[in-house]
């Protein structure tokens, strides 16, 4: 009887361990691939199941929202969006693990549930630079896990969805990984409160392995009943009586009080500034290190830096590598990086005599990134225009660090000068666009070209200038004849017609015959002047 007891409750601890499940009714609910169909689903969460409640039992995943392509469900993006990489791999670069949660609510079959689609990556540019999923299913194992070592999971197994397929060129079998899910457990905080501190200073404590800092008089954690040790980071120029011990809880809050007072020994602090920086590869990453000297101490302090995590893709160096201390001194942290990633670069100074020997550190957070795709936008203004006339500008965009989309321009010009659309508006990646304007006012006017794509915003300024038109006077070449101004020519005429009819009245004077009343007659005048002709 007891030896059936016994495989009775083997039997039920198998089942719970791992469940498979063949397709049924309720798998309908269940979609199967994302709204693109690019990605299948193939993680499932049931039982108590929020995704913020998954995301959190996914111990070393870290958001990657911030370089993840837009996914959606039924037109909802996820709710979570997480990434495990690969030992030799770079945050959102890879290789590595990439899964996205969406939150499905409740239902009576799945209880508070949640679905995913997870696979392994890596970065491929050629020639642009983009994620190429290499695998469904060990991306897949790997959560599955992750799960197994996790005291919320209450059995694993696998769900048959139907979408077995290729799925961006790879194959995923259809079978999803079930997860159930138990709800998180109670939990109680524990506080720890400072006393002695000047206001403002950092201070720590490692709870079971975690550690808070606070700049405050409280640092607080939550956790279930259980004994958890922790320990006190030593704070320059003050002592403690214990830097460690352990917190019991038992189904309330606890609380522990901690009496800073200040250290009467010498000593010296140890800051950096900035603390947090970031840079492109191909950048200098600096900050500088500051030591002040306390309560009299005088000296060398000697400083040395470590990476965490340790790599050969970032190189730093300090400069100097030891000061003297009597009241302030400083050295430049500088580093560089050959790939992308985030690095916490620790700067420990060191204090020895013959008589004691006193350590501090400071972290600088580092991270080297790509530089950011973008572009930029040039402009080329018109030569001057006569008022009413159109002045033609070219408008440059230009991509950067391997920038590719649309980008829409758009014209603000002054109320007195008119301006038509940019030719084309909207650019692909690079190219030019023209612009015309025109005013019947002179001036010099300022035109603002506004390029957008997405986030970036870019403007640049155009110059036009706009002249009065110019009339032509009489003195003007357009107007010469012959070369000389109008009015001399007139003259000259003027003065030929008068000489010529001076000169026929003189002829006429000579050949014409007297009427009786002595007086000549028109037709004597003329005919005397034929005959005249005709004699020579």
């Amino acid at each position: 009887m007891r030896v059936r007891a016994m495989l009775v409750l083997f039997l039920s601890l198998a089942a719970i361990t791992w469940i498979s499940y063949p397709v049924a009714a309720s798998s309908s609910i269940v979609p199967l691939q994302t709204d693109d169909g690019k990605d299948p689903i193939n993680l499932i969460w049931t039982g108590y199941a929020p995704s913020w409640w998954v995301a959190q039992n996914l111990a070393g995943w870290d958001n990657t929202a911030y370089c993840s392509t837009p996914k959606t469900i039924d037109g909802a993006m996820p709710n979570s969006d997480l990434e495990h990489v690969d030992p030799d791999g770079f945050a959102c670069l890879g290789p590595r693990d990439h899964v996205r949660i969406w939150d499905m609510g409740y239902s009576p079959v799945f209880g508070t549930w949640s679905i995913g689609a997870v696979h392994h990556d890596e970065l491929d540019c050629n020639p642009l630079c983009h994620h190429v999923v290499d695998s469904w299913e060990n991306a897949e194992r790997d959560v599955r896990q992750a799960f197994a070592s996790v005291s919320a999971t209450q059995s694993l197994g696998n769900y048959t969805l139907g979408n077995a397929g290729y799925y961006q060129d790879v194959y995923n079998d259809g079978n999803a990984t079930l997860v159930v899910l138990k709800p998180p457990q109670t939990t109680y905080f524990i506080t720890f409160d400072e006393e002695g501190l000047v206001t403002g200073t950092l201070w720590s404590v490692t709870l079971d392995g975690s550690t808070l800092s606070s700049t405050t008089s409280t640092i607080g954690f939550a956790e279930p009943n259980g004994r958890y040790p922790y320990s006190i980071t030593p704070v320059s120029g003050y002592d403690l009586s214990s830097q460690e011990g352990i917190v019991s809880v038992n189904g309330s809050a606890v609380t522990e009080l901690l009496s800073f007072v200040p250290s009467t020994r010498p000593d010296f602090m140890i800051g950096s500034t900035p603390s947090t920086l970031t840079a492109h590869l191909g950048e200098t990453a600096m900050s500088t290190i500051d030591v002040t000297a306390m309560n009299g101490l005088s000296g060398n302090v000697t400083l040395s830096e470590s990476t965490m995590p340790p790599s050969s893709r970032i190189s730093c160096s300090l400069g100097p590598v030891e000061v003297l201390v009597t009241s302030s001194s400083s050295s430049k942290l500088s580093c560089t990086a050959d790939g992308v990633g985030s690095y916490n670069v620790t700067v420990t100074a060191g204090y020895n005599t013959d008589s004691r020997s006193v350590t501090h550190t400071t972290t600088v957070s580092i991270t080297f990134a790509l530089p950011e795709a973008d572009f930029t936008i040039t402009t080329l203004s018109s030569a001057p225009v006569e008022t009413g006339k159109h002045a033609v500008s070219t408008i440059t965009i230009t991509p950067v660090n391997g920038f590719t989309g649309q980008v829409r321009l758009t014209v603000q010009a002054p109320s007195n000068v008119s301006c038509g659309a940019t030719s084309p508006d909207i650019i692909e990646t690079s190219g030019n666009a023209t612009l015309s304007c025109s005013s019947i006012l002179p001036g010099t006017y300022e035109v603002i070209i506004t390029a957008t794509s997405g986030s970036r915003i870019h403007t640049q300024t155009l110059s036009i200038t706009v002249n009065e038109e110019e009339i032509p006077d009489d003195n003007t070449s357009s107007s010469l004849i012959l070369g000389l101004p109008p009015t001399i020519i007139y003259g000259i005429l003027g003065g030929a017609i008068v000489a010529i009819l001076a000169a026929g009245s003189a002829v006429a004077n000579r050949t014409s015959k007297k009427l009786p009343n002595g007086k000549f007659s028109v037709k004597d005048c003329f005919a005397s002047r034929l005959e005249h002709r005709s004699r020579s």
